[in-house]
């Protein structure tokens, strides 16, 4: 698996968020911020995830395209969630890439926080649909 370096973020604290991103250059619409390598899991490493493990527990990902969970690296699960995005994550239908992208879905500035709406429904459902 090839990495790519994130080359215009940084992790920073957010103040009343805890860790968050922000950039450190301009970025515009529709440039791919990042890219993260993902781990899918097994359904047992899932369950130890939702039951036991109070940490990792906000740090992995259903992803509904392809029906999995994950856990991301780079700084893929530290971009805080609103409604007001200004990037989304986009993911493969060939699920052997082992990727997510991060893109822009508006011009962002210098020290701006990258933000990205990951879809919880009103049943507190942690996941973002890729369609």
């Amino acid at each position: 698996m090839k990495i790519f370096p994130p080359k215009k973020i940084k992790i920073v604290n957010i103040q009343g968020k805890g860790f968050g991103v922000v950039s450190t250059k301009i970025i515009k619409k529709n440039e791919i911020i990042e890219i993260c390598p993902v781990i899918y899991l097994s359904d047992n490493e899932r369950k130890f995830i939702e039951n036991k493990s109070d940490t990792l527990y906000h740090y992995y990902l259903y992803i509904k395209k392809i029906n999995k969970f994950c856990i991301m690296f780079g700084y893929g699960s530290i971009y805080n969630h609103d409604l007001n995005a200004n990037a989304s994550f986009e993911c493969d239908n060939d699920i052997s890439t082992r990727i997510l992208k991060i893109r822009a879905i508006k011009n962002i500035n210098i020290n701006e926080e990258i933000i990205i709406d990951y879809k919880f429904n009103n049943n507190k459902e942690e996941f973002f649909d890729l369609k």
